[in-house]
This record gives structure tokens, sequence and C-alpha cells, in this order.
């Protein structure tokens, strides 16, 4: 299987018009080993042999660093990080020819099911995921445009579990985060993060992270907190809010 693969990749590397024996003696190619998360060439190569992972998908992404003129130095082993032997986060994306990737979810724009998404390599992590409106995705494509991969919602995400942000506004009561809380407690979600501020005009701003696992979920959790007595309003908060900055810097290195 080792030869099949290898020579499949040679084949298709001299379709894309590429030096098939400098690009299998590039960093490129090392690159590519690491990201997918093969312990050597050879295991990398057994794969494309055995149709595990598709050549064609591996050529487009070696050739576009390529184009971007991606040096060594900006996506190399270490940048990567050694997943070696680690399972790919169970969380709903596929990413073609990509099979054994960490996937992680940006927690600057917390992307669920049906949003519009985009992938980028970063440092260590594998690949995370952002919406495609998410500002600081598109910070992370001017700034490096080679770590683009492309990635879509799997219509097998069994055992996944999503994070959602929203924001709720209410007039300031007694026992009012208690209420939302135990709301949000029996709509089946995990609360992972609250903040909470409230003005001079005793409106409250509330801001909760949860996970769930059914996407369509998320509206019947909306409709719940707007049935509380005292709220004005509740929505989800998408991507442009300063408040995230500070979720976005992990995912830029």
């Amino acid at each position: 299987m080792v030869e099949n693969g290898k020579d499949e990749l040679i084949e298709r590397l001299r379709q894309k018009g590429l030096p098939a024996k400098k690009v299998l003696e590039s960093q490129v190619l090392s690159d590519e080993v690491a990201l997918l998360n093969f312990e050597n060439d050879d295991a990398f190569f057994a794969a494309i042999g055995d149709q595990r992972i598709d050549a064609v998908a591996i050529v487009e992404r070696m050739s576009k660093r390529m184009r971007d003129g991606v040096q060594p130095d900006q996506l190399s082993v270490s940048a990567l990080g050694s997943n070696v032997g680690a399972s790919p986060q169970r969380n709903g994306v596929h990413i073609e020819g990509m099979p054994d990737v960490m996937v992680r979810l940006s927690r600057c724009c917390t992307p669920v099911p049906d949003d519009e998404i985009m992938g980028f390599v970063t440092k260590g992590r594998g690949v995370t995921v952002h919406r495609a409106d998410c500002a600081n995705a598109a910070s992370l494509f001017t700034q490096d445009s080679a770590r683009l991969v492309e990635v879509e919602w799997s219509s097998e995400s069994s055992g996944a579990v999503f994070i959602a942000a929203v924001e709720i506004v209410a007039l300031d009561r007694s026992r009012l985060l208690r209420d939302v809380a135990n709301a949000l407690s029996d709509e089946h979600v995990n609360i992972v993060a609250c903040t909470t501020h409230t003005g001079a005009d005793r409106v409250a701003k509330m801001r909760f992270e949860f996970e769930f696992a059914d996407p369509s979920h998320l509206q019947s959790v909306l409709r719940m907190i707007k049935r509380i007595d005292g709220v004005f309003d509740a929505n989800r908060v998408m991507p442009g809010n300063p408040h995230d900055q500070e979720l976005a810097d992990e995912t830029v290195n």
C-alpha cells in the first residue's frame, strides 16, 4: 500500500503540473504528514494507497501553499504540533481528505450547524473552525491565507457538542439570574460561562455560554428565556462583538 499510495500522489502532483520529486523531498510534504497526524511518510502513503485519505485534496492543499509562497517555517511540523495517535473531536465538521485531523470550534464566534464556516490550521491544535462572517477569521485570512482549509458540516454529527452564546436584556429584579439559570437547566443545556451587568437604569445585560447537542434546540432555548418575567429580549451573540476579542487570540497562533 505504501508504494501504491506514493505512486498515486506522484501521479496527482504531475497532473497538477507540480515537480513531484521536489515536492516529496520538501517541507510541504512533511507539513501534510504532520497535519494529518501520521507518524511518518510511509503511514501517510499507505493511507493514500488504501483510500483512507484523498490524494486529490492533498495535492490541492500542497499546490495552494506553494502558490502562496509559504516558507518552510510558516507551516512547519513544530508549528502544527504533534498529535500522533490523537482522535479528531466529534464536533460535526468534515474536512475533505483529512479524516483524522484534530478540529476545534472557535470560541470567538461559536459556530453551529447551518452557519457558513471556514477552517484555519492553527499551531499545535489542528484546524480551528470559524463562522465565515467572523471578523477574526477575516483577519486570519489576511495574515496568512495559506492556512485556510475548506470545511463543511457533516451529516453525521452524533455525539457532537456545540457551544452557543446568548445575550439577554431584562429588567433587573431579585432572583433574575437564578430564574435564567434554572430555565437553561430545564432545557438540559450545560452552562459554561456567564457574565452580567446592570446599568443605572436597572436594565440588566446578561451573557450566557452553554453547550448543547441538538442544533435545532437553540431556538427552543431562546423562546424559553423570553418567557421569563422581566426579560425584554434574548438573542444569539453573533460575530463582531468586541467582548470576544480575547477569545480570538488563541486561534491566531
